[in-house]
């Protein structure tokens, strides 16, 4: 199931990029590790937030390693971003799986409805026992854990029908532990995202700064979207003629010589009229994590031919 293909798209010039370099492991992640840990005896249900657009890129291997023992559900997130197509392929391999799932969207509320009732499905068979001996189950106690940026914060947000907590789009925004009340039975402890030490594979690490999960300075502007524009010209090269009103020869370009065609449609530019770059970068970026440059995912499933 973890094995993914890679995109048609070259990396080769991506080479001078060594894993260690995108590496961003500061010491709260590794302090909210050892808390997680701490609390998981305290917790019946595990939600593991992922991203939709990397299923398998954005598994936390250490978290493997602590809730194996634990009941879970996987949510894939951020669905509306990714391929539907793509999606669909992977719920069909996700469906092999021992471990219930959902693909959902924290901000357009798909499907947030069935995280409560499979988490109370996941405990009927102990809280029976707790009835056949005349004891009243407990409180419903989940918590919530995946990578930086993958929209923890709004999924609590939603859930708990106020804002419980913190939201921004550079991840790294929440930085403790704290239990929230979800209704009269239920409570959910919010974990900050936590990537692991040592990213091996570079494709890896470019899919995960890509969609937020590490910051952007940690590659660089320059390089993400050099990424980005490669993959888009592959995969949504209309939606990006529509969006920046390009003319359809412009996709021959190499990726510097469009994003520079792109700057200059959309006015980013210095004084003298020289392109600025880090602004058309950052214009980049930010219009794809909007959604605004198509639906996009970068892990995708082996099929069988």
């Amino acid at each position: 199931m973890s094995r993914i293909t890679s995109d048609t798209n070259s990396l080769d010039r991506f080479k001078d990029i060594h894993p260690k370099d995108i590496n961003w492991y500061p010491g709260h992640m590794l302090k909210a590790k050892k808390e997680l840990a701490k609390q998981l005896k305290r917790v019946d249900v595990v939600l593991e937030m992922r991203d939709a657009r990397i299923p398998v890129s954005s598994v936390n291997h250490d978290f493997e390693e602590l809730l194996h023992q634990k009941k879970r559900i996987l949510l894939f997130n951020k669905t509306g971003l990714a391929d539907v197509e793509i999606t669909r392929n992977w719920s069909e391999i996700f469906k092999k799986s021992d471990i219930p799932f959902l693909f959902i969207d924290a901000l357009n509320q798909r499907d947030l409805n069935k995280i409560l009732p499979i988490s109370r499905k996941l405990m009927q068979e102990k809280w029976s026992t707790f009835r056949r001996r005349g004891i009243r189950p407990p409180s419903l106690k989940l918590l919530i854990t995946g990578i930086p940026n993958v929209g923890k914060s709004s999924l609590i947000n939603r859930l708990s029908r106020r804002k419980a907590a913190e939201t921004g789009p550079t991840p790294g925004v929440t930085k403790h532990q704290d239990w929230i009340k979800l209704g009269k039975d239920v409570e959910l402890l919010d974990t900050p995202g936590i990537l692991w030490p040592k990213i091996e594979n570079r494709e890896a690490g470019l899919r995960l700064t890509i969609t937020g999960a590490i910051k952007d300075s940690i590659v660089g502007t320059s390089l993400l979207s050099d990424y980005l524009l490669g993959i888009i010209l592959q995969k949504e090269p209309e939606q990006l003629l529509r969006h920046y009103k390009l003319a359809p020869e412009d996709l021959d370009l190499l990726p510097g010589d469009l994003l520079e065609r792109i700057a200059k449609k959309r006015g980013c530019l210095k004084s003298g009229g020289a392109v600025d770059h880090p602004r058309a970068e950052s214009l980049l970026l930010r219009d794809f994590r909007a959604g605004k440059l198509g639906r996009l995912s970068f892990d995708q499933p082996e099929t069988d031919e």
